[in-house]
């Protein structure tokens, strides 16, 4: 059988394993990571923010409720009566 000496199939090959990162360059990148998030105080505002992201119903339906009972409590029941009146048919 004839091998196929292809010459940039070798340098493809090289290129490819010089992209990847070695063990040793792995570890360091993880340690640099849990130190970083280890000592990283975190704000109100970016709890909240990380909150909102990651619940988004939760965080609809909590201001939803609050607008409701805020308008109710302005406007007395005719604001809920007007709203279901309008919705509900």
């Amino acid at each position: 059988m004839k091998k196929n000496n292809d010459p940039f199939e070798g340098i493809f090959n090289g290129l490819q394993d010089n992209t990847l990162p070695t063990n040793e360059q792995k570890e360091r990148m993880l340690n640099y990571i849990l130190i970083e998030s280890r000592f990283r105080e975190i704000s109100y505002w970016e709890k909240a923010g990380r909150w909102i992201t990651e619940y988004p119903w939760r965080f609809a339906f909590g201001l939803a409720s609050l607008q409701t009972a805020a308008c109710t409590l302005f406007f007395g029941t005719n604001y809920t009566n007007l709203f279901l009146n309008v919705f509900g048919g």
